[in-house]
């Protein structure tokens, strides 16, 4: 095997490594949800005070901010420091989380999981444009991997462990991102060139940007016409993405809805499953056809993705009227439309991003697969804040 081809394939495998680590803190917090806040249960664990959708929004929030704030400054910042420092706050919320017995401050460690996640995904997938196109699709692999391993790691762990001594296990992943790509990735030459990440997106941003640019030219390069420039950059950026980020908004805020403000209240009876049992088995689906679609790019490309949008809200539908009106006869039905919903979600994001990939510019293409990772995060807000509302709603008419 020539240097070549075994450079490619350490940045395949180590990519994957970075998929699987960077979201497995996510998926844990996710999956531990029921778990962190059953304590504060009403009625048996069936409708508590607080919903998982605190958990949520308290685990993607932060996500969002870094990935908001990122355009302006993180193009500044070394790879090598932006790594290190995804890994060092992984590493911290872990101990937090397990360590801690007041909500307040497991929501905090529950935050910095989402703060190294966020600053995980934006450094990861600019770092793909320095690779050739087919550690997207590792990426996408890793990414899903980590949600069934890691939905399914807490499950069998909490047969035999507590959900901190689990949590407190969990350490060791963000060792396995540091030793990835301090020791396994080659890192390239282009990575201590200068970032190219505020070049015009596409060919429309182009007339756009130009009045902003003669404009600077002629008065002092000062911080307002940067910032200036910099807002009128991401404008334009959205609007030519608008397609993808649209449908990866919508497919986002539907699934996260269904998970966060519906699978805590979809409690079937006729099986001897605990409340607990079946919430981490719902994860559990959900995550394998996650990592089903997500690994699927390699093999099959859609470009229409904003059919995934449409069905997932429709599935949205489905979950709303099973939570209220209990119209499914067993739970190994919920559990096939959960793989549906699973697969969904996937494909959506893997084709969204590989799309991206293709066709965007070379120079343009670091700076675009970022700002296209903010629309998830966005739909994932508006999920948790609804989930509240939908969880209190229902619950209103089982506790009566």
């Amino acid at each position: 095997m020539s240097e070549l081809e075994s450079n490619k394939r350490r940045a395949i495998i180590s990519f994957w490594l970075f998929g699987l680590c960077n979201n497995f803190g996510y998926v844990i917090m996710l999956s531990a949800a029921y778990d962190l806040i059953s304590k504060d249960s009403t009625d048996g664990g069936y409708c508590g005070k607080i919903s998982t959708g605190a958990i949520l929004l308290a685990d993607v929030l932060p996500a969002l901010g870094i990935k908001l704030i990122a355009p302006t400054f993180i193009h500044k910042i070394h790879y090598n420091v932006k790594v290190s420092g995804a890994a060092f706050i992984s590493f911290a919320s872990f101990i937090m989380v397990a360590s801690s017995t007041n909500f307040t401050l497991i929501l905090f460690g529950v935050a910095l999981a989402a703060l190294s996640s966020g600053l995980g995904e934006v450094t990861f997938l600019a770092l793909t444009s320095h690779f050739e196109r087919a550690v997207i699709t590792s990426w996408s692999s890793g990414t899903g991997f980590a949600g069934i391993l890691g939905a399914t790691i807490y499950l069998a762990l909490n047969i035999i462990l507590s959900p901190s001594q689990t949590i407190y296990l969990m350490v060791i992943v963000p060792g396995i991102q540091l030793i990835t790509y301090w020791f396994i990735l080659v890192r390239p030459a282009t990575l201590n060139e200068p970032p190219g990440g505020f070049q015009p997106l596409l060919e429309s941003e182009k007339d756009a940007v130009s009045v902003d640019q003669t404009a600077d030219r002629t008065a002092d390069s000062g911080k307002l016409s940067a910032i200036k420039n910099t807002v009128v950059k991401i404008k334009c950026g959205v609007m030519d993405l608008k397609y993808y980020m649209g449908s990866l908004f919508l497919v986002y805020a539907s699934e996260y809805l269904i998970n966060q403000g519906m699978f805590e209240i979809m409690w079937y009876k006729n099986i001897s499953w605990s409340m607990k049992v079946q919430y981490r088995v719902y994860q559990v689906i959900y995550q394998c056809g996650v990592t089903i679609s997500r690994s699927s790019a390699s093999l099959i490309h859609f470009k229409r993705i904003h059919i995934f949008s449409i069905l997932q809200f429709v599935n949205l539908i489905v979950f709303a009227c099973e939570a209220r009106y209990q119209f499914i006869p067993t739970i190994w039905i919920t559990i096939l439309l959960i793989l549906y919903e699973g697969l969904l979600g996937g494909l959506c994001y893997v084709n969204a991003f590989y799309s991206i990939y293709n066709e965007v510019p070379a120079h343009r293409r670091e700076y675009s697969l970022g700002l296209a990772s903010v629309s998830d995060s966005f739909g994932i807000v508006v999920a948790g804040v609804l989930s509240t509302f939908i969880h209190n709603y229902i619950c209103k008419f089982r506790v009566s």
